[in-house]
This record gives structure tokens, sequence and C-alpha cells, in this order.
């Protein structure tokens, strides 16, 4: 849904000064606050005389201020230095006995990822989830997140130490997804196309199709069938955009290891279609192929993650199909300190290392490092506040467009001012 273009200024005014105000004085009230989510959270929650059956609604409001250089980074769209980014969440669960649960999370925002466009409703999550052995093994059908690697277990915003995610996960490649280019490499001398380029992993990777977890001793493992790669767009997860084909279908999983409470290890992969269907003639030879390992450690007020990933595209030169492939390899160390009661600092070093062309010695892209520093408030149970500071060194000359150097590679500095309210 796309509301008028003075909606959208109400809506940017009221997010910008309105919503961060209201909160302050919120939290200012303590108890207030408390009472009233509590009386919130009751009045959203349904359940039968005998308590098999239930329905349950959480709330989530995200305002984020941004400061950007320009161009912004990979994922963001906007032409601006400051971009106002409000979204409003709501989660339901249904419950039928023990075994059976329905999920939905809805999204009411300005786009999946930040961008200046006009407010639009968007359907996120929604799957069925059996559960028949008590965890041992469950299957969820729908449009899930991904079960590769381990951050997209904390990506909201509600569990996200941080404000954004690592390279890995938002950081366009010069690889084409699709576009009458799709399949080939794109000119590393440009500024990133956020409608064409396509990163490892494009967050949380809504994607639709069957996924089968479980947890058996000390082990846990998921598995899944999906409609589309990891690289893949926001627009492509959905079967009404991308469809569901037989020989493009991506299958990805990964299994995890906790030996102590406190470690968790695991190793993932990943294999399928990444282009748009129909880009070029034969898009479904075209595979994308991810492996990685990842180590978490959680100990008193310290935790530690870190995740390495190797991807390859298969890609095209000209009028060819199949002429070869490029991998890169990508990075992340982060860490959260709880320092006080309802403070934390977090900060990730990120870092991505590309190949050469097929035949080539030059390099397909450049080779990328970032570093990400977060002060975080849990002013209640209820309101977060979180800032941070991020800088990025990209390698290589600065892109152009249009035959202009611009100042900035893609996205050389952010700043975010982030409140989280749940409800």
């Amino acid at each position: 849904m796309i509301v008028p273009h003075n909606m959208k200024l109400r809506c940017r005014t009221i997010s910008s000064f309105l919503i961060p105000f209201t909160l302050t004085q919120l939290c200012l009230a303590g108890d207030v606050l408390d009472q009233i989510t509590d009386e919130i959270r009751q009045g959203t929650f349904f359940q039968s005389e005998d308590g098999k059956t239930s329905l349950d609604f959480d709330f989530y409001t995200t305002v984020d201020n941004w400061v950007v250089s320009q161009p912004p980074p990979g994922i963001m769209r906007t032409g601006e230095n400051y971009l106002n980014s409000p979204r409003l969440s709501m989660l339901g669960t249904f419950n039928v006995n023990e075994w059976m649960s329905i999920f939905a999370l809805g999204n009411v925002d300005r786009g999946f990822d930040p961008t200046d466009e006009s407010i639009q409703i968007r359907p996120d999550i929604y799957f069925l989830q059996l559960n028949p052995f008590d965890g041992m093994a469950k299957g969820a059908f729908g449009k899930t997140q991904t079960t590769y690697g381990q951050w997209a277990n904390r990506h909201f915003s509600w569990d996200n130490p941080l404000v954004n995610a690592p390279l890995t996960y938002e950081w366009l490649t010069t690889a084409l997804g699709s576009g009458p280019n799709a399949g080939k490499i794109g000119s590393k001398k440009l500024a990133a196309n956020y409608n064409t380029w396509v990163p490892v992993i494009w967050g949380p990777s809504y994607t639709t199709g069957g996924q089968f977890t479980g947890t058996i001793d000390v082990f846990d493992y998921g598995f899944e069938i999906k409609n589309t790669a990891l690289s893949s767009a926001p627009d492509e997860w959905d079967l009404w955009n991308h469809g569901f084909y037989g020989d493009a279908l991506t299958y990805s999983g990964r299994v995890g290891w906790r030996p102590r409470t406190d470690w968790n290890f695991g190793i993932s992969g990943s294999t399928g279609s990444y282009l748009a269907p129909n880009s070029v003639a034969d898009w479904q030879s075209y595979k994308q192929n991810v492996a990685g390992a990842d180590i978490s450690w959680a100990h008193g007020p310290l935790e530690i993650w870190s995740e390495v990933n190797w991807s390859s595209f298969d890609v095209r030169q000209g009028a060819n199909s199949n002429a070869g492939t490029v991998g890169l390899v990508s990075y992340f160390i982060e860490s959260k300190w709880k320092f006080a009661p309802s403070w934390w600092l977090a900060g990730r070093w990120n870092q991505q290392l590309y190949g050469d062309k097929p035949d080539s010695s030059d390099q397909w892209d450049n080779d990328v490092w970032r570093i990400d520093a977060c002060l975080g408030w849990r002013l209640d149970r209820s309101l977060t506040v979180k800032t941070q500071v991020s800088y990025t060194d990209e390698q290589g000359p600065n892109p152009t467009s249009g035959g202009v150097s611009l100042p900035n590679k893609q996205g050389e500095y952010l700043f975010d001012l982030q409140f989280v309210f749940s409800f």
C-alpha cells in the first residue's frame, strides 16, 4: 500500500520528532510505561478455557535516525545524508494444541531495508509450524528466515545488539542477480546498484518453502528447500513474485554442536539459482554456492559471535553461458559487553575479500572492511535506545556516476540513533 506524498511527509515529521520525544517522556514515567505495556499485552492475548488454543499479538516500534555519507551503504537507498526510518511490526502467533502453530509478521515501514520511499504495508513472515516430537523434529512451511548461520537468529532490532547487519548480510557485490545483464559482473568503478547487485546473503533471507529443524541432545540441525538463493533480493522472496521452480530451488542447512552451555559451533552450506526468473534464457543454471562456519561464546556479561563464509557465483561473459565462477570470502567478529544492568557496548569487525575474474588476474570486486561500535541502553522492559557509529573502507578507485567521480565509495560513514519500543 502506497500513501500520498503529503502523508509521507507527515509520517517523517511524526517519526523524526514526536515518537522519540514521546518515548523519552514515557521512559521518565517508569512504572507507568510498564503498566501500560502490561495492559496492552494482556489485551492482545487470548486463550481457550482448556489452555490448548491461544492467540497472541506482540507489537514493536523501531525508529532509526540515520546519518550517512553518499553513496549510502549498499542496501540503503537515499539521496540525502539524513534518513528517518520508522517501522511498526506486529507478530502474531496462533497455537493449536501443543504441536501446531501459525506465525505471521507484518511490517508498516518505508521498505524492508532503509529507504526514503513512501510508507507501505508488507507481510514478511508467514508459516505453519508442526512440532509433534517436542523439539526433536519441527517442520515449517511458508515464508521463514534462513537456517544458514547464526546471525539470522538475532536479526530483529529487539534482539540485535547493534543496529545493522554484518557485511556478509548487506554489502552489495558486483554480481548481477536481475536485469538484462543478469549473470554478469558489474563494474566495480560504479556506485552500487540496489536493483541488480546482490550480497552474499540478503539479511535474514525470508524466502519461501519448507524447513526442518530440531535439537537432539547437544546437537542442533536445520535444513530447508526454498524458492530462491540466499543472495536474492526481498522482491524475490514471495511465491507470487518468484514462484517455485523445481530446477532452480535452493538447498540450505546448518548443523550445530553445543559441547557446553556457553559454546555453540556450527557449519552451514547452501546451493541454488540466484538469478531472477526468465532474466536470461538459462537462468536456472546460474548457481550461488555458499559454505560457512560459525562460533559463539557467552559467559556472564560478555558474548562473542563470529562467522566466516565462502561464496561463489556462476557468471557469464557477453552472450556466453557459464563463463566461469567468481568467489569471495567474508567474515565478521562481533561482541557484546553488558557493563551495567541496563547498559552494553557492542562492536563488530567485518571484512570481505574477493577473488579474480575467470581467466584473469583482475579482482572482480573491491576488497572492503568495516568497523561498527554501538552503545545500548535498555531503559525498562519495553524501551531500548541504541546509538551506533560505523566506518567503511573500500579499496580501489572512487566510483563514478554519469562520468562524474563520487566523493565516497559505498557507504563510508554511518551513524544511527535507534529507538525500540515493544508492547
